[in-house]
């Protein structure tokens, strides 16, 4: 299965270490959604088909997918998820495929304090 990640489990980012073992398929890819700075070290996605967002597509086990879960605090059919993660089309140089991706769960978008106009996480922290 695949997942897009687009904050702190990119490349040299902080919790990149969860994907160790993933196999990278695309180092720049992008998909529609609005990204924000939470200002807690991390940012969240908001689904928009207005907006782009930047990041990596990896091939993943069940287990780093599981591992994955536990960091973005998702549970599936919870209501009390930090995050949900639902399936998308991303796009990136060769193509397009449907990867897993984490939004922020609706009741917690009062974490969304700066939308970052580029839509890419590393570029906003440089």
């Amino acid at each position: 299965m695949y997942v897009f990640v687009y904050g702190t489990l990119r490349k040299n980012e902080t919790n990149h270490f969860l994907l160790k073992e993933a196999t990278l398929i695309a180092p720049q890819a992008w998909t529609n959604g609005r990204l924000f700075d939470t200002g807690l070290g991390y940012p969240a996605l908001k689904e928009s088909i207005n907006d782009k967002v930047y990041g990596e597509i990896y091939l993943i086990s069940e287990e780093q997918l599981h591992r994955l879960d536990e960091l973005e605090d998702y549970r599936p059919n919870d209501r009390n998820n930090l995050y949900n993660r639902k399936k998308q089309v991303v796009f990136y140089d060769t193509g397009k495929i449907e990867t897993y991706l984490y939004f922020i769960a609706e009741h917690q978008e009062t974490l969304l304090k700066n939308p970052i106009e580029s839509g890419d996480w590393k570029l906003y922290r440089s």
